[in-house]
């Protein structure tokens, strides 16, 4: 994986690109230890007689998988989930085995302490046999917002579950 660099509130601007953080390349151990933490267990991702009887070349991995690893270079750039307000993401292509997921950012707008991002990932590899495909193309478009504290982004410390723990108010102090 690439090193992202956090970005803090007085430094972004409309039309910022965020630099490009690039995962992989995926493995099929890395599909089967996302289909075990999550649960999907759709043989598609998995069985390579049951991805090619149903027409797929083989297997391929989960659209939340390169999903994770997009909303994972985004909390890396502003300095942890727990900034993370709104992500939607839309899947235009299959991200294969072997490929590398490169994710790029672009600050659409800032307004108040509020930054929207437009997001994008490519997978970039020849893809499985048989197949023409790009050596790059686009795999998830994606939007977010992230609420930036004025002083910067704060690294986060901390396990995923503390910050939801913190969104529930879960944390009586925190609520004080």
């Amino acid at each position: 994986m690439s090193e992202p660099r956090m970005v803090t509130l007085a430094e972004v601007h409309p039309g910022q690109e965020l630099g490009e953080v690039v995962f992989g390349p995926l493995t099929r151990d890395d599909i089967k230890r996302y289909a075990d933490a999550s649960g999907d267990h759709n043989p598609i991702h998995q069985d390579e007689d049951y991805a090619r009887a149903t027409g797929a070349p083989t297997v391929f991995a989960m659209g939340m998988l390169p999903a994770g690893y997009l909303a994972h270079a985004l909390s890396d750039w502003f300095g942890g989930p727990q900034h993370l307000r709104r992500y939607k993401v839309r899947f235009t292509t299959r991200v294969w085995p072997g490929d590398e997921l490169a994710c790029t950012g672009r600050i659409e707008s800032v307004d108040g302490n509020v930054v929207r991002v437009s997001l994008a990932a490519a997978r970039r590899g020849p893809g499985p046999e048989g197949l023409s495909l790009p050596a790059e193309e686009l795999a998830i478009a994606g939007e977010a917002e992230i609420e930036v504290p004025e002083g910067g982004p704060v690294p986060f410390a901390g396990t995923p579950a503390d910050v939801v723990e913190r969104r529930i108010g879960g944390d009586d102090a925190a609520r004080r």
